[in-house]
């Protein structure tokens, strides 16, 4: 008789063991991969105070106010209410960057690109939250915009 089965076996064991019990994953905590786990609840957004530093050079900046129920469709974008180049003078927000109004092909044109137009995309809200994994990361800081 070979032994090559018999070592096959011996090495798939403690797969076969392991697959009979629930496996847990990292941000998942006890939860069943098998199951669906609930949707966090939203943070509170900080309230407005102004402009942040960035934490890296090219970080999108971050939103210093409220977006939940936002909505941005393809003929409507709440964001572009305030920050478009017609209404940022008005309303006192900042101005949406050049940079996004150039297309893919390094066109730019007179309305916000559409690799650009769902703002929420890269730019997130401000909030006061616990990281979920452990690290210690540190910005940069000095890079705040004006």
């Amino acid at each position: 008789m070979s032994l090559k089965p018999l070592i096959i076996a011996a090495a798939l064991l403690p797969l076969w063991a392991s697959a009979a019990e629930p496996q847990h994953f990292g941000l998942r905590a006890d939860i069943p991969l098998e199951q669906t786990s609930p949707a966090p609840g939203l943070k509170p957004v900080l309230k407005e105070s102004g402009r942040k530093s960035l934490n890296y050079v090219n970080q999108p900046p971050l939103v210093p106010h409220k977006v939940q129920g936002y909505q941005i469709t393809q003929s409507t974008n709440r964001c572009l209410q305030c920050h478009d180049v017609d209404n940022y003078l008005t309303t006192g927000a900042p101005r949406v960057s050049p940079t996004h109004f150039t297309d893919r092909d390094g066109v730019v044109q007179p309305q916000v690109a559409p690799r650009r137009y769902l703002c929420l995309q890269c730019h997130v809200t401000q909030a006061d939250v616990t990281p979920p994994v452990a690290n210690d990361f540190t910005g940069l800081g000095q890079f705040a915009k004006d």
